[in-house]
């Protein structure tokens, strides 16, 4: 199952406590690249947080997932995980 997670850096956070967690996040993004569970990821335009696509077994399995983030651990980032599914709309344009 595929999920968006939009993940946000908690407002009025500085980047002095920001800042030594961006190696730790990145690797971790890294390795959940690598093993297929984060199949891409964009900065928001503002860099106040990023944008995964995530692939879990379900929501509690997402939701595990984010919270292994570094950032995540030490209060830095706050996330919202939508549940997503395939879009059917299209099926419209066929039926007789």
């Amino acid at each position: 199952m595929q999920f968006l997670v939009i993940a946000k850096i908690i407002e009025g956070t500085s980047w002095e406590k920001v800042l030594p967690y961006i190696k730790s996040k990145a690797e971790k993004v890294w390795e959940f690249y690598t093993t297929e569970v984060v199949r891409s990821i964009h900065y928001l335009e503002d860099m106040s947080g990023v944008v995964l696509m995530l692939e879990a077994e379900n929501l509690e399995n997402a939701q595990a997932t984010v919270a292994e983030f570094p950032m995540v651990q030490n209060d830095i980032l706050n996330f919202e995980i939508l549940p997503l599914k395939p879009y059917t709309g299209l099926e419209t344009l066929f039926t007789k």
